[in-house]
């Protein structure tokens, strides 16, 4: 029964479309295009990068460990010191980080002590990061509460 609905909402939203873009006008496909995109206001609110919270707490997915670290500052790109500690010692790769970075692409870096590349992220959809570098990592970094 919803197979059917949804082919009848496909077939009329389709049989719409099909007469508005075979109209002579270019003007009137352009108009139509214009109609069915999205406002501006809700494209920036999409890919605008959210502004960090004032804390944030690193979790390792694999086994548990987490912690609470004060947000980075938004700097000039260099490497700011990373203060990890608690239960994140637990964490292979978390144990590792002296410093991290953010980038104008909203991506963070964290560093080890001689600035090599120990995990790298991008903002997440649901939490504020999640881990890319390296591709075994399961770490994700939510906004921290308390």
């Amino acid at each position: 029964m919803r197979f059917a609905a949804v082919t009848l909402g496909v077939g009329f939203v389709g049989t719409i479309l099909a007469s508005y873009l075979q109209s002579p006008s270019v003007a009137s496909a352009e108009s139509l295009v214009a109609r069915m995109s999205p406002p501006a206001h809700l494209i920036a609110a999409e890919t605008a990068v959210p502004a960090a919270p004032a804390a944030m707490r690193l979790i390792d997915m694999r086994n548990g460990a987490n912690c609470k670290v004060p947000s980075p500052a938004d700097g000039d790109g260099a490497l700011q010191p990373l203060p990890i500690g608690g239960e994140c010692s637990a964490s292979p790769e978390l144990s590792r980080v002296a410093y991290w970075q953010t980038r104008e692409d909203g991506s963070l870096v964290m560093a080890d002590n001689g600035g090599r590349t120990v995990l790298e992220f991008i903002p997440g959809d649901g939490v504020l990061y999640e881990s890319i570098y390296p591709t075994n990592a399961l770490i994700t970094i939510v906004a921290a509460r308390g």
